[in-house]
């Protein structure tokens, strides 16, 4: 018979050592098996040479459980956590315990405030109260008041009103007609003098202060719309004279005019005004002088504003250039402003 199994007493001293390890592999599905040509197998094969048996060896052996074949199964315990996990939940809780404490301590004293607080409302709505009824109470006198102040400057009124008519009655009657007559001789020559003005051409402030009359030289027909006009060609840049001159008049009879300005808007800026007197006194005029602004105009043919000559030929025909308004404005002794606006009309030909 072979020495196999039980009678394999190499292969037993292994498993006394190294327990299942000793054994071969169990397959796919959990089985070791064993072949009968395999030494270390655990099958017995051939005769019986042993016809009695020990009982109690035998239940030993058949009641035995070789726990190092079984496939080692964990044991079903009772839910349980980590021991860390468990003293940190206890140790949130005692946290949470010590945050509930602190927050019950908290809601007591805002609880305490609150009370403290509708005590102090309740003390300020009886002040209130108390106040509203004060208001009305003024509220009252001060109509009584008004009332009686009412009456009283009705009768203060009616008072002066008598005094000055006893006064103005006691006034003599020939004083008042010739402070009446001086007066209408001063609106009258003021009148008369801005109407001679107005009448000769000149152009009235917004105010009626002051005029501008505008002496011109010759013109063409289709320049005449125009305030203020002159005519020049580009063959005289070396000889031409302006003789427009701007007569300014005050025709105020006690406010003087202390600053004259002569702004121009738009171009081509053809012309300048000469410096004359800064100041006019009332009822008088100043006459100022302009003159052409060659430089603008042409210092010779072929320069300046059109036409001009060419090489050969001319850079545009004979032109009317009505872009440029005068604004003479002035100032006067009380601060009060006016101004005029004069609109301006240069015919330039070529020859």
């Amino acid at each position: 018979m072979k020495n196999s199994g039980l009678k394999n007493e190499a292969q037993v001293a292994k498993i006394f050592v190294s327990g299942s390890v000793a054994l071969p592999q169990t397959n796919d599905n959990g089985v070791r098996l064993f072949k009968e040509s395999d030494l270390t197998d655990g099958i017995i094969s051939g005769k019986l040479t042993r016809p009695k048996y020990n009982t109690s060896e035998l239940k030993k052996s058949v009641d035995t459980t070789i726990f190092e074949l079984l496939p080692n199964d964990a044991p079903i315990g009772d839910p349980m956590v980590l021991r860390s996990i468990y003293e940190a939940a206890l140790k949130r809780i005692d946290e949470l315990n010590a945050l509930l404490e602190r927050l019950n301590v908290t809601i007591g004293e805002r609880d305490a405030t609150i009370a403290e607080l509708q005590s102090i409302i309740e003390q300020l709505r009886i002040e209130l109260e108390n106040e509203q009824l004060k208001a009305n109470i003024a509220s009252q006198q001060s109509t009584i008041s008004n009332q009686q102040i009412g009456e009283t400057t009705i009768d203060l009124q009616n008072a002066i009103q008598n005094s000055i008519n006893e006064a103005i009655a006691r006034v003599s009657l020939t004083a008042r007609v010739e402070a009446l007559l001086q007066e209408n001789e001063s609106l009258r020559e003021q009148l008369f003098g801005l109407a001679a003005q107005t009448a000769e051409g000149a152009i009235s402030g917004g105010d009626n202060g002051f005029t501008v009359k505008v002496n011109n030289g010759d013109g063409d027909a289709g320049q005449l719309s125009a305030d203020l006009w002159a005519k020049c060609s580009a063959k005289d840049a070396g000889s031409r004279k302006m003789t427009n001159t701007l007569e300014v008049s005050n025709v105020t009879t006690d406010n003087k005019i202390t600053k004259i300005e002569f702004v121009f808007d738009g171009d081509p800026k053809w012309f300048t005004v000469k410096s004359g007197a800064s100041s006019i006194e009332p009822e008088t005029s100043e006459t100022y002088d302009c003159e052409f602004n060659n430089s603008v105009i042409g210092t010779s043919k072929k320069k300046g504003i059109s036409p001009r000559r060419k090489t050969i030929g001319w850079k545009g025909k004979g032109q009317n250039h009505t872009g440029l308004a005068l604004k003479v404005k002035v100032t006067f002794a009380d601060a009060s402003k006016d101004e005029v606006s004069i609109q301006t009309d240069l015919r330039k030909n070529r020859g």
